[in-house]
């Protein structure tokens, strides 16, 4: 059975169709079959004989997020359409005064492609605690930047399940980021 699965944090709800996740308050939804390992079967002898199992799905051929959605150049491109959201937004735009756009982005490029699936030692910038402190960025702006960030993913063709995978990673930041 079918339950629906919060996009931006991925708790599951037992309703048939909610309104808003009872954790993070999204409204952004998707369908979850559950586990693909589903219930042991019972081993009794009185036990119903188990219908036909699905055939199983095939493998992806893909080993990351990173190497599904083709690397570091389609990473670059939603990194320049992150960054260029998040500077049409004047109070988001703040943040980055004197910031070196072009640093930041290789930074950004590499942190994303981390979180994707690569190595963490592809990533030697410093930690998000370190790099955003001085910034006291608040719980909205977070939140904000999070909503655009999934916005651009979206529109870069990444599936819904792979982009609440991506904010899962991204909403476990929260206490390192916000003040």
């Amino acid at each position: 059975m079918a339950s629906k699965v919060c996009s931006k944090c991925g708790v599951a709800s037992e309703e048939a169709k909610p309104l808003k996740c009872s954790k993070c308050g999204s409204r952004d939804f998707h369908d979850s079959l559950g586990s693909a390992f589903g219930k042991k079967a019972s081993t009794s002898p009185e036990a119903a004989p188990a219908a036909a199992a699905p055939v199983p799905p095939k493998p992806p051929e893909f080993e990351t997020l990173f190497d599904k959605y083709g690397g570091i150049p389609t990473i670059a491109k939603v990194v320049k359409a992150f960054h260029q959201e998040i500077m049409a937004r004047h109070h988001l735009a703040g943040y980055f005064d004197g910031i070196d756009m072009e640093h930041l982005a290789q930074h950004t490029v590499k942190y994303v492609a981390f979180v994707m699936g690569k190595p963490a030692e592809f990533y030697t910038g410093r930690d998000m605690y370190t790099a955003h402190a001085k910034f006291h960025i608040s719980g909205m702006h977070f939140d904000e930047v999070a909503d655009v960030l999934k916005d651009v993913l979206t529109a870069a063709g990444m599936s819904k399940p792979d982009i609440a995978l991506v904010m899962l990673r991204v909403e476990s930041l929260r206490e390192m980021i916000i003040a």
